[in-house]
């Protein structure tokens, strides 16, 4: 006679479903709280918004760091958002060598940027600068719930003083319900005092 197998005590645990890599992206720039940002070693007249909300094919417009090669941006959305990937244009000789991502962290200095272990850190290599390069992708799992990202970057590939970033495109999904959220135009004329005529 066969012996019959014993059927075990326990099963294991069934395998989780595989993350789905078919997200739509869309660019989160409507999403971010325009007037809750921060770029640290910033020149006055070449702030983060130029790198952020301008007409990309704008050359002039450009963010630049003003005592050094080192920039840390503070980029605050108006509700979580997922992020998949994030596209840095800059010159080859001037923009960055590479990137260190943090998400939701609290307060934050260069100190702490250069100490940290970041959420993430990307290397940018010339080619990755140019306006046709695809996006660099980030380790979505770890950006799945983000209210706040600080962009660090701790210097540039030709080791200039200044370094220089013509624009940022943060790529991903947002929790908002479509028509829930003010447009950035609408932003804008809210903090003019005059979105929805309120202003007197």
């Amino acid at each position: 006679k066969k012996k019959k197998k014993k059927r075990p005590s326990s099963y294991p645990p069934l395998p989780l479903p595989p993350i789905s890599r078919s997200i739509k992206m869309e660019d989160l720039k409507e999403y971010i709280d325009i007037k809750n940002w921060e770029c640290l070693n910033a020149k006055k007249q070449h702030q983060l918004p130029n790198a952020l909300f301008k007409d990309r094919d704008d050359g002039k417009k450009v963010l630049q760091s003003d005592s050094d090669a080192q920039l840390l941006i503070r980029i605050t959305f108006g509700a979580f958002v997922k992020i998949k990937a994030i596209k840095i244009t800059a010159p080859a000789d001037t923009g960055p060598s590479s990137i260190k991502l943090f998400v939701n962290p609290g307060s934050l200095d260069f100190e702490g940027a250069e100490d940290e272990d970041p959420t993430q850190e990307i290397e940018l290599d010339q080619d990755d600068l140019k306006k046709d390069a695809k996006p660099k992708p980030v380790k979505f799992v770890k950006f799945q719930k983000v209210s706040t990202l600080v962009i660090f970057v701790p210097e540039n590939h030709d080791d200039a003083d200044q370094t220089v970033i013509q624009g940022i495109q943060i790529l991903g999904k947002s929790s908002i319900i479509s028509g829930s959220k003010p447009s950035l135009a609408q932003q804008k004329a809210a903090s003019a005092g005059d979105w929805l005529n309120t202003s007197r």
